[in-house]
């Protein structure tokens, strides 16, 4: 679709400086195709001439996963949370099997990290937080677009598509429009100094299918 349209009354640049927009929705396509791009990754397992079955677990994120960064010159590598600060771009990630060191990738599993000051935290996104460190589906609940923007504000994150603001220090909550629904939030912990999920999605992921 073309970021740079108006949809709902409100174009990309509404959410930011107008002379940013261009590079902004660059960004934004080019991370929509990564998304669903596969990412290299190395295998633990010795050849042999016949392997076992690998176990099998859900392709969603689960407790105790950890997470890698999607992108970047750490692309597959885990991401620690003094990779995560106030004020910078947010991180986005996938989770991470720690007993593999596989990455779950996959649309559904993209995720949008940021890390907000603690006083910005209010209590249903400071239960779910490590260390002011949040983390959300990156997935719009307007169309779907990966979330990959701080907002002025630094309490806010934004789909750059179309403009939809999310407060991350209210549990996602829908702070402009287009979209109406909040995104789900992915609770994180820290165990032994590293950022662990603690929990599953506590919501329906990306736009609304009816």
């Amino acid at each position: 679709m073309s970021e740079t349209k108006e949809h709902g009354g409100c174009a990309c640049a509404c959410a930011g400086h107008p002379d940013d927009t261009g590079r902004r929705s660059m960004l934004t396509g080019a991370l929509a195709l990564a998304a669903l791009a596969p990412m290299a990754m190395v295998s633990g397992a010795a050849g042999a001439q016949s392997a076992a079955p690998a176990p099998t677990r859900s392709p969603k994120p689960e407790p105790g996963d950890k997470l890698a960064f999607m992108i970047g010159p750490k692309a597959g590598k885990e991401v620690k949370p003094a990779d995560i600060e106030v004020g910078k771009p947010p991180v986005l990630a996938y989770p991470m099997d720690p007993a593999t060191g596989k990455v779950l990738i996959s649309k559904a599993n993209l995720l949008t990290v940021v890390r907000l000051k603690p006083a910005d935290l209010k209590p249903t996104s400071a239960r779910n937080a490590a260390d002011g460190i949040v983390a959300f589906s990156s997935l719009c609940t307007h169309y779907g677009c990966p979330i990959t923007t701080l907002h002025p504000s630094q309490t806010q994150i934004v789909c750059n598509c179309h403009g939809s603001v999310f407060d991350a220090g209210n549990r996602g909550a829908v702070t402009q429009g287009p979209a109406t629904r909040r995104l789900a939030m992915l609770p994180l912990t820290l165990k032994d100094g590293a950022l662990v999920v603690s929990g599953k999605f506590d919501g329906p992921l990306g736009p609304p299918t009816t």
